[in-house]
């Protein structure tokens, strides 16, 4: 099946292509066939047709011979030569010459050759023209017994010969063109069933995740996929090692900015603290401290993201989503105090076990709550709860809310939403809670709130999910 390329052009189908190239050479041969064919039919036509000549030729010398033994002169329109000349479709004419080459009886129109090559047979074959109509034209040399040194000419139209050749033609050329045109579809199918080794290729690569950079098993495919498979896993080794490459630089310098960075926040608080620092130098050390603290929760998110990229799919264990929702809810509950804001926790006492790892899916809940921290303004209320089927997590807010046309965007590493300029944040918070929902093969949606707010659910796939 065709597909629509970036350009938006059509892409050619490998299928239509197979069929084409097959398509044609079977349309050449099938030409090639019909013409062999018909070239076979005239041959066996003319071969035909040739004997019924000289069985002519052999009954007007008969006719001629009885008509000199009985002292008869012979006419041109008698009834005898009138009957054997006689055809319901051809024309046909004759001419007899003495061994001196005067004409006997017949068309003076028709002539013997000059020499007769018919060594071995007794009759020969041409075709001529008369009156600008093709014939066929025996030449019957007569028996020494006979007539001696007589030629016995007799001419007739093609019209029996072309209808046979066409008929014997047509017998052979409407089977094999129906064969032609019932084996398409058989073909089509054996191009299909060839073509399933790609399309079950295709499939494979579909279904993976971006995340999903194993090798494909080179030994499964066939024979004339194996090299194009090698290319593949070369390329997601490469890739592999690239992201690699990207979580090591990540990790050595979130681990390098962290130290000097404690130092100065440290500094930065021996300023404060003393006493005998000018009055004047105060804000500017608040600030310094702010810039400190926002620096250092974007290298602790660095962190968390590089760690979220290094254990993926390691550490799979059952955990209870429920108590896992409780305890971030509770380790927040004096930051939302401190903010006058109503963070409470909703669900049953019903064990909703998952199966993933415990540490990242905690990371990721603690960020969406502390999105939903900075964005509810004082005396908000924050809800989080869970689902057992599927098994899921929502945390919902009674902040400003997310313009829809943000939601696509507000998952991109870095990015900031207008409304969110004079919040302090670093934009990698959600980033890496769609890291840590890809990891696990869960869902992370953005919608609005019953409360007016925002609504995140970070919601598992039902086979993740197992039975107590």
């Amino acid at each position: 099946m065709a597909t629509l390329t970036e350009s938006g052009h059509q892409s050619a189908s490998l299928t239509r292509k197979l069929l084409a190239w097959l398509f044609i050479p079977l349309l050449v041969l099938l030409a090639l066939g019909a013409y062999s064919t018909y070239r076979n039919a005239s041959h066996l036509a003319e071969a035909e047709r040739d004997l019924v000549l000289e069985e002519v030729a052999d009954d007007l010398e008969e006719s001629y011979t009885s008509s000199l033994r009985n002292g008869r002169p012979v006419q041109d329109q008698s009834q005898t030569i009138e009957l054997i000349l006689s055809d319901s479709r051809d024309q046909r004419y004759y001419a007899i010459y003495n061994a001196q080459g005067v004409l006997m009886a017949g068309d003076v129109r028709l002539r013997p050759p000059v020499r007769f090559s018919g060594k071995e047979e007794r009759a020969a074959f041409s075709y001529i023209s008369l009156e600008g109509k093709p014939l066929r034209l025996a030449v019957l040399q007569g028996s020494d017994a006979k007539l001696p040194g007589f030629h016995i000419l007799v001419a007739e139209t093609l019209a029996r010969r072309d209808r046979l050749a066409l008929r014997l033609s047509r017998g052979t050329l409407i089977p094999h063109g129906i064969i032609l045109i019932l084996a398409l579809p058989l073909v089509w199918f054996g191009i299909r069933q060839g073509l399933h080794p790609l399309e079950k290729l295709r499939l494979s690569i579909a279904s993976r995740s971006a995340q999903e950079l194993d090798d494909f098993p080179v030994h499964e495919a066939p024979r004339e996929l194996q090299l194009m498979v090698a290319a593949l896993n070369g390329l997601l080794l490469r890739v592999r090692e690239a992201h690699e490459e990207q979580r090591r630089f990540t990790t050595d310098a979130a681990h390098q900015i962290k130290t000097p960075l404690a130092a100065l926040t440290a500094e930065i608080d021996l300023a404060l603290s003393n006493s005998s620092s000018c009055p004047c130098a105060q804000p500017t050390y608040k600030r310094l401290q702010e810039a400190a603290s926002r620096l250092a929760h974007l290298v602790l998110q660095l962190l968390a993201l590089a760690h979220s990229e290094a254990n993926r799919g390691n550490g799979l264990a059952l955990f209870d989503l429920s108590e896992l929702a409780k305890e971030v809810t509770e380790d927040h509950l004096a930051i939302a105090a401190a903010r006058h804001i109503d963070l409470g926790y909703e669900g049953n006492e019903q064990t909703i076990p998952v199966q993933g790892n415990a540490i990242l899916v905690r990371e990721a809940m603690s960020n969406l709550v502390e999105n939903a921290l900075k964005f509810t303004p004082e005396n908000g209320i924050i809800t989080v709860s869970v689902q057992a089927s599927p098994p899921s997590i929502s945390v919902a807010d009674s902040g400003p809310g997310i313009p829809e046309a943000e939601w696509p965007l507000i998952f991109q590493r870095f990015h900031r939403a207008p409304e969110s300029a004079g919040i302090q944040g670093s934009g990698l918070g959600l980033s890496i809670v769609r890291e840590i929902a890809r990891n696990h093969g869960a869902h992370i949606s953005v919608g609005r709130s019953t409360l007016g707010g925002a609504l995140f659910t970070l919601q598992f796939q039902d086979q993740l999910a197992s039975q107590s």
